[in-house]
């Protein structure tokens, strides 16, 4: 039959159209045995072509109902539009460019909406916390690390997560801080030495020092040495944060990409080994803890584990976020303050004539002073933490349960919502000049209309803020009004002896910011301050020694550990 199909093709007639040997042309012709499969790949192509069109016009149907933004492409969405050198920059230049507080971004194939005014913020994250109190799907902390079941910071809004926030409560909260107000005292009496004595490595002592103090929380063990492992250990590992960036990671936008072999593909499984070996050994650090003799937050924690049926994974994860959250956060304002005095002479000179007036020169600022007596000084700390907002996206994305109409736009249920606090603290209507540090802002009656009697928001939104903001104020204020009474800050010098230029934009593109390396100067005001710091440092030390204990725990036991979660 194939023969004469072949035949029926090169006769025409009595003539041949020179088919040549018939055998040949069997041959040939049973060559073809790739139509079948080929075919095959062209209905796939197809029928992938097809998924993608009506998938890529959900995303244009979408778009037309939600708030205005950059146009996105198939599969990617915008993450080659988005800026890898500090988007909240471009995202509020966004803002300016729609006439919008709201803007939508595509991370691949799901939106993202990035709020960028203080009142919408209000308005969804706090007036409406019943709603948008949740979390959206994030592919590396979910699909690669798994921590939307076991870490506080990433669980939907629910029982479970009140269980989390109940257990950090009781550790950092605004009544269970104030147990720990010797140790601040003292251990930022010991950072005002070191100041003092090796003032290039400011920022490694402010480093020791917050990590320290969350340490004692923790574990029951203070941090005496500026290269201590846990210290570098917990600031390496709030890196993660930039998980929650937008085109940080192709992966966000492609999660396709986590299902690859590792041959192929392998941040994924990198990003996995890290994130385990890390909660081996905080899981380590929490056991060790828990042993100690003075009160801890791991022995709270291990109690607490069978009461409310918490698994070593949620144990672990809580207390790496007790000094993740407590370090960075804390250092990296710290760090902000000593920028902003040396910057603006004239706003520390204010804030020495209030130490001055309060304190005086012939003792230290004690927590009295600190509560009562020296509104400008917090006025200052509060404007520095609106200024340089370290958690400059407001941390991890909320989400709505529901769907939600606001202001004509449809906002479909788990939207990631990101707030950029880069926009919202910068705004000039709520902030005029905002790039001038001014503490009257936060002075008595709020210098302009905000839609919270705080005046400002850097410890997030509604239901969802940082649980460690009472530690973390309580320190601030004490810490930095110690510094601001011991020193007069000025800019360092180069090599010819002259004043540094210093850049009050020079900060990291990360998404819990600090400034660029720089250098300044702690001068002592008076010779007979210098005495008291070094003095004063000297007890701190004596009574901060109930704390002395050298862990056993390295990272080379987690990294060899054969432990599961």
């Amino acid at each position: 039959m194939r023969i004469r199909m072949l035949e029926g093709l090169c006769t025409r007639g009595s003539q041949t159209w020179g088919c040549g040997v018939r055998p040949t042309s069997v041959d040939r012709f049973n060559e073809i045995p790739h139509l079948p499969g080929s075919a095959a790949l062209v209905v796939l192509a197809v029928l992938a072509l097809g998924i993608l069109v009506v998938d890529y016009g959900r995303i244009l149907l979408l778009r037309r109902k939600l708030p205005p933004g950059p146009f996105p492409f198939p599969i990617v969405g915008n993450h080659y539009q988005i800026s890898k050198d500090r988007p909240w920059i471009q995202w509020a230049e966004w803002a300016e460019y729609y006439q919008n507080p709201l803007t939508t971004i595509w991370v691949g194939r799901e939106p993202r909406i990035i709020v960028q005014d203080a009142w919408v913020a209000s308005d969804l994250l706090e007036k409406r916390a019943d709603i948008f109190s949740s979390r959206p799907r994030l592919v590396v902390l979910g699909d690669v690390v798994d921590a939307t079941t076991t870490n506080q910071t990433m669980l939907v809004y629910g029982d479970r997560w009140r269980i989390h926030r109940k257990l950090m409560h009781g550790a950092v909260g605004v009544q269970a801080v104030r147990g720990y107000r010797s140790a601040q005292a003292n251990e930022s009496k010991i950072l005002t030495r070191d100041l003092l004595n090796n003032p290039t490595d400011f920022v490694l002592s402010i480093e020791r020092y917050s990590v320290s103090l969350t340490s004692i929380v923790g574990w029951g063990r203070r941090i005496d040495k500026t290269n201590d492992d846990t210290a570098q250990f917990a600031l390496d590992f709030m890196e993660a944060v930039n998980y929650v960036v937008p085109g940080f990671f192709l992966m966000e936008s492609v999660p396709f990409l986590t299902k690859l072999p590792s041959f192929i593909y392998s941040l994924p499984s990198k990003i996995e080994k890290t994130a385990t070996s890390s909660l081996r050994y905080f899981y380590m650090l929490t056991q060790e803890g828990a042993q100690a003799q003075v009160p801890t937050f791991a022995k709270n924690l291990l109690e607490a584990q069978s009461e409310f049926n918490l698994n070593d994974k949620e144990v672990s994860n809580m207390a790496a976020n007790l000094i993740g959250g407590g370090v960075d956060t804390t250092s990296s304002t710290m760090v902000s303050f000593i920028l902003a005095m040396a910057y603006f002479p004239n706003v520390q000179k204010k804030v020495h004539e209030e130490l001055d007036r309060v304190v005086g020169r012939d003792r230290s600022p004690n927590w009295e002073d600190i509560d009562k007596n020296l509104p400008y000084v917090m006025a200052t700390v509060k404007e520095v933490l609106r200024w340089r907002t370290v958690t400059i996206l407001a941390g991890i994305p909320h989400a709505n349960t529901v769907d939600y109409q606001y202001r004509g736009y449809h906002i479909p249920a788990g939207t990631n919502i990101t707030g950029n606090m880069w926009a919202i603290h910068r705004n000039p209507r709520d902030f005029p000049e905002p790039d001038v540090v001014r503490p009257e802002r936060f002075l008595g009656a709020l210098e302009n209309p905000y839609p919270n009697s705080r005046g400002s928001n850097p410890f997030g939104f509604g239901r969802r803020q940082c649980s460690g903001q009472p530690m973390a104020e309580q320190g601030l204020y004490y810490s930095l009004a110690r510094i601001a009474w011991a020193f007069d800050i000025q800019p360092g010098l180069d090599e010819n002896g002259d004043e540094v230029k210093l850049d009050i934009f020079a900060y990291t593109n990360t998404e819990n910011m600090r400034p660029e390396p720089f250098k300044v100067r702690f001068v002592p005001r008076t010779p007979e301050l210098e005495e008291m710091v070094i003095s004063e440092a000297a007890d701190a030390r004596e009574e901060l020694r109930i704390y002395d204990r050298e862990t056993k725990v390295k990272m080379k036991d987690a990294l060899a550990s054969s432990k599961t979660f």
